[in-house]
């Protein structure tokens, strides 16, 4: 029964090296460069500019939260992609004066072409003088193809501040 399990253990790492990719990157090099796409995310998405908060995403990438309409009697699961986020920005984060989300905190884990990445967030939306703040978690599937590191998935949720 142990063999069996240090097996199924073993056979992703196997698949994984075996994957390999177009990048002699190490980890800790990986994680920088993450971190770095991360930033430049968060500056993207802040300052409203689609076109580059797009460019962040691989084609097909999607976002997904849970969310419940004010008329809906449950929470709904929404998943859309990057390019019908953009369609949605206008009502969303692009209707008023004030939005801006940066990172405080994020955990990173990264071979040398796959990364995930828990980042908690804060964020300002409003008008000045009618500015609402929060705390979120975002949910990141990177991978680096190319010598390039993009989103695959973005999964976010406010932070409710429960134990983790």
């Amino acid at each position: 029964m142990r063999l069996n399990r240090l097996k199924a253990a073993l056979i992703p790492a196997f698949l994984l090296a075996a994957c390999g990719g177009d990048s002699e990157q190490s980890g800790t090099d990986a994680e920088a460069a993450v971190r770095a796409e991360l930033k430049a995310y968060y500056a993207d998405f802040s300052a409203r500019d689609w076109d580059a908060f797009a460019a962040h995403f691989w084609p097909g990438a999607t976002i997904t939260t849970a969310w419940q309409a004010p008329d809906a009697d449950s929470v709904a699961v929404v998943t859309q992609t990057v390019d019908e986020f953009v369609a949605a920005a206008p009502a969303g984060p692009g209707s008023r004066e004030i939005f801006e989300e940066w990172m405080t905190d994020a955990q990173i884990v990264a071979t040398s072409t796959l990364a995930s990445a828990w980042v908690h967030y804060g964020a300002r939306f409003g008008d000045p003088g009618d500015v609402m703040e929060w705390q979120g978690i975002d949910a990141f599937t990177l991978m680096q193809v190319g010598g390039e590191w993009r989103i695959a998935a973005l999964a976010f949720a406010p932070d409710t501040g429960e134990p983790e």
